[in-house]
Formats: structure tokens, sequence, C-alpha cells
């Protein structure tokens, strides 16, 4: 159950690792348990850099208005320098940690030292220097190996540009795709971000996206290819799981796919973003010829 202060200061013991900074370092780690508290604490923060915090901005501000019981309380954390938000972190279990970017690499080795002695943690995700940070702080103190699971680029669309098209359409799910579209989003985790997650989870997403209409397949006489959204910011919204099958696959489904969603979430939105695997070439390239641009460089690391 959520305190009714909403918040509390943690007493960590922080020494510099630098004898002589120029600035002397006042740093407070605040954790909260009222998800509308630490959302009002950090989105103009994270605003200062939307794209690259869209995934905490659209988490944090999901569960603000969230029904749902969640299998354990979320990790809320910001680090204050003199009362300056320098870092902020969230982590809903079981899932990773959180990172954004960091004023101070100091910021994210505190948190990295009070999330120490929680070895359930997964791993962690992160702009490239503050995920080396906490896995270099998280390493030395507890013994733990880790596994770079994915090198990741955020991208940024404002404009769509126009494309060639591919032959076919854009259709909303239905309840009559279920068992090819859970299929093909265990097919991307696995792929994409080398997961396996259960069953049960990826039925919990069909129906989450399709309650929410937010989940689209290409329709070329058969369905070949699909993409969904989630993780509204203030000004923009993120699109995911953009998947074609290998079978179907050089015909341009997806690129047309992502560029007639892209279109109509820019009716609302400002901007849309998208993450890729900087180590598929051919997914980049895409995304770049509808018009997003990249924005930062982000690290996904596991723990073992």
């Amino acid at each position: 159950m959520a305190s009714m202060i909403g918040y509390w200061f943690v007493a960590i013991s922080y020494k510099p690792l630098q004898e002589n900074l120029a600035v002397a370092l006042d740093m407070k780690l605040i954790k909260f348990d009222d998800t509308v508290q630490y959302y009002q604490k950090v989105e103009s923060y994270l605003l200062q850099q939307e794209a690259i915090h869209c995934l905490i901005l659209g988490i944090s501000k999901s569960l603000c208005g969230s029904k749902r019981d969640l299998a354990s309380q979320p990790y809320l954390t910001v680090v204050e320098n003199n009362k300056s938000i320098v870092a902020t972190a969230i982590q809903t279990p079981p899932r990773k940690l959180i990172l954004s970017q960091a004023v101070a690499e100091e910021a994210v080795e505190l948190i990295a030292r009070e999330r120490a002695s929680d070895r359930q943690i997964p791993g962690v995700i992160a702009p490239k220097i503050e995920a080396e940070a906490f896995v270099n702080t998280w390493q030395s103190l507890t013994g733990r190996s880790c596994k770079l699971d994915v090198a990741m680029c955020v991208h940024q669309l404002e404009t769509v540009r126009a494309i060639n098209g591919a032959a076919g359409q854009l259709r909303l799910a239905e309840e009559s795709d279920r068992d090819l579209l859970t299929n093909w989003i265990q097919a991307f985790e696995q792929e994409a971000l080398g997961d396996n997650e259960p069953e049960s989870n990826h039925q919990l997403w069909f129906e989450r996206h399709l309650e929410n209409k937010s989940l689209f397949v290409w329709q070329d006489k058969i369905a070949v290819s699909m993409a969904a959204y989630s993780g509204a910011t203030p000004n923009g919204i993120r699109i995911n799981a953009v998947y074609t099958p290998p079978e179907h696959r050089g015909k341009r489904y997806a690129t047309s796919c992502v560029a007639k969603i892209s279109q109509q979430l820019l009716n609302r939105y400002k901007y849309c973003f998208l993450f890729t695997n900087l180590d598929n070439p051919t997914s980049n390239h895409i995304y770049r010829q509808i018009g997003y641009l990249p924005m930062s460089d982000l690290n996904n690391y596991s723990f073992h």
C-alpha cells in the first residue's frame, strides 16, 4: 500500500570518486511510492530530452492512470544535487531498470549503490554513458556478470516523407488475428531483444493493444506485417513491435505499415518515437527513409 507521504529520503553516504571536484556534491536520493507525485517531480526534467526519455515518460504517465494491479511496487527514484534533479530511474518488476540521462555520472553510481542490495534486478536500459556507469558500479558491488543484449538508437519523427508504398493496406488488428500476432510478437522479442517472455504475457500484450486499438496489420491478401504503438508522452508516442515474417520481407511492407501509422499519430501528436537495433542496418535505413532521425544511443544490459 502506498504511504500517505508519497516519498522519502534515503540516507546514503556518498564519497565522490574524485576528491578534487570543482563543485562540492550534495546529492540526495529520493524514493517515491506515489506515481503521481513522482511524475510531477520528473516531468520537466525528462521533457528536456523527450525522445531519449520516452520510455520513462510513457511508463510513469501510464502508471498514473492505471487501474491494473501490479505484481509489485514500482521503483521510482530521483537524485538531486543542491535541490536540482540530476538523474532519475524507474523499474516495474520484473522488468529492467530504466535510467534517464544524467547531469553527473556520480548520480548514476548513487542509484547503482542503492539498488545493489536487490539482486533480482534483471538488467538496465539507459543512454550509453549512463548504462556503462551503472553496470561498472553494479558489477563492482555485486560481483554479478552482465551481457549487452541490444545496442539501440532512439529516433524521433516530426514529418512523414513520401515513400513508394507496398501492395496492400493498413487495418486494425482483430480478435481473429490473436494466434498469428501472439506468435509474431514472440518472434519479434526473440529476434530484436533476445527475450523469451511467457505465453501469458503475449496474450496480455495482444488483449491490451486490441482494447486500445493500437495494434495494426498490413494486409496484402493475407496479413504480412504488423506494428503497434504505446507509451504516450506529453508531446509524442512510441511505435513498437514492428515485425514482418522472413518470408514476406523485402517488399516494403514494414515501411508502408510504419509510415501509415506514423502519419495517423502525427495528426494527434507532435512526435513519434521509435527504437532500433544498431546491429540491424536494414531497419535503421527503413525508418530514416520515412523521416525518423536518430536522437541518442542506448544500451540494454541483462544481469546474470
